[in-house]
């Protein structure tokens, strides 16, 4: 019996098949990061512009204010 269950362990097939499947799985995961990677950075970007037009904004409202 246990040689049955260690037989089983290294089939050639079975190694085989749940090596595609990792290979997919590990493929899937690369491509989830890849996204959130590449939104992450638009919104860095989309921060660091408000960041830098977040000043302009408040010397126009003082201006407004003023006048």
């Amino acid at each position: 019996m246990v040689n049955e269950l260690l037989q089983d362990d290294w089939d050639a097939e079975n190694i085989v098949r749940q090596k595609d499947e990792l290979k997919v799985k590990l493929l899937r995961a690369q491509s989830v990061v890849a996204e959130c990677k590449a939104g992450l950075a638009d919104l860095d970007r989309r921060l660091e512009g408000r960041a830098i037009s977040l000043p302009i904004d408040e010397r126009h409202r003082n201006s407004a204010a003023n006048n």
